[in-house]
């Protein structure tokens, strides 16, 4: 027997060996040449970042010293103002002299006791008067948040009784004192608290804003911010080349890993289309929210997914092969469920249509379905796809919105109820003042025996009831809560009614009601109550206006009329009209031109009257005064 010889050692074939240490090499360079050019990088970066900084603080020290520049000028004339040598011309030339010192100066305002002064753009007293309240108490300059222009701020300085305020551009601050060769290196901008930009020096936004700063523009304050941002700078020739051979190194190496790998790709490509394929679905299933089920064309359930499972309660395999009635079917509605299923079944239902399930646990889920036809590769119909969306949270939050709008609307009322106190209180006391001496002529007459007078008396007595009690009616129906509901009603009631309920207003500010209404008017389906509010508040409004108004302009108009198509109701004051300004937030809530308005009124009867499918606009007449026009279909 010949002697065994030792096993050769194991060694890797050739063609292995010479793809396997060129790999290894070129990845160790590809490594060392990137982490070079990501080293060479980070410095220049840093450099970038230094440069950039000093610059800011230049230029934040620049528009400081702008800032301080006109709070001593405006000092110098509050002074001036102080010592009572200034006039009006003097004042208009300084402050002009003001804006040429800073050309983002766009206005200045001097108030002193009885007279105020304007130079330029108008500063708005409600913006500034925060701001004067800070400078009085710090006896320093103080400055005032975005008065809602665009990109405008204001300086106040207070003095006692006097007050000095300049209005100031930010945007043109930028673009008077950022030089030139700052806005080619870098995007200069203001931001607010909420870091929404107020001002910028360029309109080109940066592409790359890694390199950035932000500091605090303190003065102003309130939350402003500079923000400045470079410009990215072109790669330089050497690093484009070193980039450029890493790169066609990297290709040579994936050729290479193709050209081995290419037979094994082959078989194994088909395998992982699968898996890809069968995770996809499985993930797109885990992660939708919106309901999917599948249907056959006889109804059978033949698919489900897990967010529909989670909707109604019920785990696939309890509902997969079901037919109808299916468990989530709400068994109070069954017959409306049947009916849509039907209609599903039979092609006939509407693309997307709402439907009350059960949950398994007996809760009720809302649902907005939307149906197509389920397709097979053949582009054969094996039945019917439908998503289901849980709008359960938007029906609730709709309810929660109409039950707000109606306490709303009922605020309403009770504040235009409370702003008549005074007058309602008097015309209900003229009734029971004479009853209470009606009553004392009935108990003498009594005492007389003479029956004729006492009958008269009391049939008196009884009229005054009669008339205290239209009032607490008028008024009850009014603030009265109560659901809105549709109803046939008459205008012309509903307008007489209200003019009856606002006359004592109107008779105490000696503004005279006057109306036409016109005859045969058709009735309009409307909530009598709510329709009796907009008319309210448009009266209401008419009185105000022209409550300041010479004698013979104090009266209110009100009209009626109607044509084919709809029922006009128009209210006409002579008072002082409505700017175009004030025009167009007319009917936003809470903007009010009143001293004490809360600015809830139009824009409730604007929701009132869009709710009806009308229209309530408002023109200002060329001889003076406004008409309001309520319009509702017939």
């Amino acid at each position: 027997m010949p002697p065994s010889r030792p096993f050769p050692p194991r060694q890797l074939p050739p063609a292995r060996q010479l793809w396997l240490w060129p790999r290894v090499a070129l990845a160790l360079f590809v490594a060392a040449v990137l982490g070079l050019l990501y080293y060479l990088r980070d410095l220049e970066h840093e450099e970038a970042r230094l440069v950039q900084i000093s610059d800011v603080l230049w230029i934040e020290q620049n528009l400081r010293f702008q800032f301080d520049k006109t709070e001593e000028r405006l000092s110098a004339l509050l002074d001036a103002a102080r010592d009572g040598k200034l006039t009006e011309a003097e004042f208009r030339a300084r402050a002009r002299l003001v804006g040429d010192g800073n050309p983002a100066v766009t206005g200045v305002r001097l108030q002193q006791p009885g007279l105020v002064w304007q130079h330029g753009e108008i500063l708005p007293m409600q913006g500034t008067r925060d701001a004067g309240k800070l400078a009085q108490a710090t006896g320093k300059p103080a400055y005032t948040d975005l008065l809602g222009y665009e990109g405008r701020i204001a300086i106040v300085l207070r003095d006692g009784e006097r007050e000095i305020g300049a209005m100031i551009s930010l945007p043109r601050l930028l673009a008077e004192q950022v030089p030139w060769w700052f806005a080619n290196k870098y995007r200069l901008s203001i931001l607010d608290a909420q870091g929404k930009e107020v001002a910028s020096r360029s309109r080109v936004a940066a592409d790359d804003e890694t390199l950035s700063y932000q500091l605090t523009f303190d003065p102003p304050g309130h939350g402003l911010a500079l923000k400045v941002v470079s410009y990215r700078v072109p790669t330089g020739i050497v690093q484009k080349s070193l980039i450029i051979g890493v790169v066609l190194l990297a290709i040579i190496v994936l050729f290479s890993w193709w050209r081995l790998r290419r037979q094994v790709q082959g078989r194994l490509s088909a395998e992982l289309a699968l898996r890809e394929e069968h995770a996809f679905r499985t993930a797109m299933e885990s992660s939708l929210s919106v309901g999917m089920r599948a249907r056959d064309l006889e109804g059978r359930m033949i698919y489900v997914n897990p967010a529909f499972c989670r909707m109604v309660g019920y785990t696939a395999a309890e509902l997969i092969g079901t037919m109808p009635p299916y468990p989530y079917w709400n068994p109070d509605d069954l017959a409306s469920h049947q009916a849509v299923n039907d209609a599903v079944l039979a092609g006939r239902a509407p693309p997307d249509y709402e439907l009350t399930l059960r949950h398994s646990d007996g809760h009720l889920v809302h649902t907005r379905v939307y149906t197509t036809p389920l397709i097979d590769a053949t582009g054969r119909q094996r039945g019917w796809m439908s998503s289901v969306v849980d709008i359960t949270a938007q029906k609730q939050a709709e309810a929660r919105e109409h039950e707000q709008e109606e306490k709303l609307r009922q605020t309403g009322r009770l504040i235009a109820m409370g702003e008549m106190a005074s007058t309602l209180a008097h015309e209900l006391n003229q009734p029971l003042m004479a009853m209470s001496t009606y009553a004392s002529a009935a108990r003498q007459f009594a005492g007389q025996g003479d029956t004729s007078m006492l009958d008269s008396t009391l049939g008196k007595i009884a009229e005054q009831a009669q008339r205290a009690a239209g009032v607490v009616r008028r008024i009850r129906d009014f603030v009265r809560k109560h659901a809105p509901h549709s109803e046939p009603c008459d205008l012309n009631a509903i307008a007489l009614d209200t003019l009856e309920l606002i006359e004592p207003d109107a008779r105490a500010r000696h503004v005279l009601l006057h109306h036409g209404l016109a005859e045969d008017m058709p009735q309009v389906q409307a909530d009598r109550v709510l329709i009796g509010q907009v008319i309210m508040n448009l009266l209401r409004n008419a009185i105000d206006a022209c409550a300041d108004q010479p004698p013979e302009r104090r009266d209110v108009l009100l009209e009626t009329r109607y044509d084919r198509d709809a029922v006009v109701l128009s209210v006409r004051d002579r008072g002082h009209g409505i700017s175009a300004e004030n025009g167009e937030r007319l009917f936003e809530a809470f903007y009010t031109t009143k001293a004490l308005g809360m600015g809830i009124g139009l824009n409730i009867c604007r929701s009132i009257v869009e709710q009806h499918h009308g229209q309530l606009g408002y023109e200002s007449l060329p001889e003076g005064g406004t008409i309001f026009t309520l319009s509702l279909p017939r």
